[in-house]
């Protein structure tokens, strides 16, 4: 007569299954799986951020790894012991780049291996952005320059300007070893913002900048003062060796106007007219003298400012 094993799968407390069958017993243990709770989706460059996950059916003193994913092969970067809820948390060293990161569990009796999923860090570049030089007379040209880190290969940015409102597209700067420039001609007048825009790739996230430059038109100049002291200015204002304005023919009284010469600036309202001697502008003694100016020059003039 044949006979049969009955087979029986007894579960323990403490997660452990007994296969029972002709009298033996055999254990299964089921597996601890670590888990991700928490963790950044974007940071910044160079940024320190954390990982929190706990391990499920682990006990205090396991060990779990955090692993980063780099040219498709998993790195174990740091391991720690999980406490008394079986909980973990890490902090990464600096990051530069985007990756996947994702914890591990190995059991020390089966050499079995688990894992989390996979979290995607993604990690912003250091961009910075400068116009030189900052202050220019219209139809000079400026550079736009700076850098993006870290280094990655072809790589580019779209330089723009704002104009009316909306942002238009100047031209293209490629990024070498980490470094960019373009040349652009300063083309009208007043307070002019230029914008760089990384578009990002899978190394970084997107990343702009903002600089600013004043253009200026040329304009003859003179100066005035001696034998007007102590007298009142077509705008009310009692003139002295101190005053700083400017005479003008028609903008309103009290109108700020930027003002360059030789690569000095300075921002001064127009106090009186003028001036009579057929040049455009006529500055108080002061101002000329805070500008190093003397006689009838050209000055560059915003009168936006």
């Amino acid at each position: 007569m044949k006979r049969f094993m009955s087979l029986v799968l007894v579960a323990c407390a403490t997660g452990t299954f007994l296969l029972v069958g002709g009298g033996t017993a055999h254990a299964q243990t089921t597996p601890k799986q670590p888990v991700i709770d928490s963790a950044p989706r974007k940071v910044s460059f160079r940024a320190r951020p954390s990982v929190t996950g706990h391990l499920e059916g682990g006990i205090a003193g396991d060990e779990v790894a955090l692993q980063r994913k780099k040219a498709e092969e998993w790195r174990t970067i740091a391991t720690r012991a999980v406490d008394e809820s079986t909980n973990v948390s890490f902090r990464t060293a600096e990051v530069r780049r985007t990756a996947s990161y994702r914890l591990t569990y190995v059991e020390p009796a089966t050499g079995v291996e688990t894992f989390s999923e996979e979290r995607v860090i993604r990690v912003a570049p250091r961009l910075t952005l400068n116009i030189s030089p900052g202050h220019v007379m219209q139809g000079r040209v400026v550079t736009v320059w700076g850098r993006l880190y870290p280094v990655a290969p072809s790589r580019s940015l779209a330089i723009q300007h704002r104009v009316a409102g909306s942002w238009r597209s100047v031209g293209t700067a490629y990024v070498r070893d980490g470094q960019f420039a373009l040349r652009l001609e300063a083309r009208k007048q007043g307070y002019r913002r230029i914008r760089a825009v990384f578009r990002g790739d899978a190394t970084n996230t997107p990343k702009q900048r903002i600089a600013a430059m004043r253009v200026y038109d040329p304009a003859v100049a003179t100066w005035y003062g001696p034998g007007f002291y102590g007298n009142s200015t077509a705008c009310g204002q009692r003139l002295t060796t101190e005053t700083l304005g400017v005479a003008h023919r028609w903008l309103p009284c009290g109108t700020k106007v930027a003002i360059l010469f030789r690569g000095r600036t300075i921002m001064v309202p127009v106090i009186d007219r003028g001036p009579y001697s057929g040049a455009d502008w006529d500055l108080t003694q002061e101002t000329a003298e805070r500008l190093d100016f003397a006689g009838r020059e050209t000055i560059g003039v915003d009168p936006t400012g």
